[in-house]
Formats: C-alpha cells, structure tokens, sequence
C-alpha cells in the first residue's frame, strides 16, 4: 500500500518555511489583521504535536503551547521520554483568535497546509490534541472522547488522538484518559 509519500517527487523541495511563506502570502490577503504564528521545532522530528490554534500566552514567543498549556504539555512529554526540542509543535489554524469562532472557512484554509506541513516533516508519530486536528487529520466526525485511546493510520504514520492539555486544565478528571493514550505512545515509541 502506497503512501502519500511515496506520491511525493524524491526531489520534492517542499519544505516547512516554503509552506508558511505561502501561507502567510495568501493569508494575509484573507485574514489582514492576524497574527500568525508557526510551528516550530526539530524540522525532522520523529513526532508531532498538533493543537487547534494559538493562545494568548503563545504572542509573545511567537511559538505555539507556551503559558500553562504548554507547560502541562511539557510534563506530560516527559513523563513519556519526549523533550519539547525534539517534537515538532504545531496548530492546525496559525492565529490567535481568542473569542473567534473557528469557522468552517478559516479550516478549509489552513487544513490543506497542515496535510502539507505533515509531509514536509515526516514524522513517525503524530500526536493529535483534541477534537479540531483530529478531525482534521483523520477526516472524521467523530469526538475526541470516542476515537482517543487508540491508533489510527495517517498517510503511514501513527497517530494518536487524545486530549488537549488546556481541555485538562478546565477537567482534570480527563487526567487518567490522556495518561492512558500517553502510556501507549509511550510503548510504541519503545518498540521504534
């Protein structure tokens, strides 16, 4: 079975910032007064880690899951062996749009990027925090709390759907649930 990928010219120079200038070129012509901002990490990291959209606290680092969401993410990687510098971070809309409803349109833009930004880095894992990359990802319509707890396969990549850490923060009796989906990417990164 082929792969996206493997669909892919080897001489391919799609590369992460080639992506992001386009995306902010065409951006900015739809969404004038936002701030974007990108993934940033190990352009060749083994795992990814896909939230929804920017935070506030996120502006001022101008780099995604920074403020307590990004610090309860960091404990969380830890406690499965994954250090921040070596993942790839990302969201699947790049502005902050606090009190913004992330409409249909603002998806059908940037999704399209985020399937390309996954293939520019071409990770082994992808971690998908809550429902918006998972649907996303996934192509599905299903919640985040029926589909997390087990693998699924995305263009020949791993990824596990769970919850969102900011989801934690407001419900810490979901603690238990991402620690189970943790324990198992835990196991299958042993076994790479």
């Amino acid at each position: 079975m082929s792969t996206l990928f493997d669909l892919l010219p080897a001489e391919s120079d799609e590369t992460v910032d080639n992506i992001n200038q386009e995306m902010l070129r065409k951006g900015k012509i739809l969404f004038p007064e936002k701030f974007f901002i990108f993934g940033t990490g190990k352009i060749d990291a083994q795992v990814i880690v896909v939230g929804e959209s920017p935070g506030l606290p996120d502006a001022d680092s101008e780099k995604p899951f920074m403020g307590p969401v990004g610090q309860l993410l960091e404990k969380i990687l830890k406690a499965i062996g994954l250090e921040r510098e070596k993942c790839y971070l990302t969201n699947v809309v790049k502005f902050i749009s606090p009190g913004d409803e992330i409409t249909p349109d603002i998806l059908k833009f940037f999704i399209p990027y985020l399937h390309r930004e996954m293939l520019a880095v071409k990770p082994k894992l992808i971690i998908s925090l809550g429902n918006t990359p998972t649907k996303a990802l996934l192509n599905t319509k299903k919640a985040i709390s029926q589909i997390r707890g087990e693998f699924y396969d995305y263009q020949g990549i791993k990824l596990m759907p769970t919850f969102n850490p900011a989801y934690i923060l407001r419900d810490p009796s979901k603690k238990r649930e991402i620690w189970e989906d943790m324990k198992l990417i835990k196991e299958y990164l042993n076994e790479k």
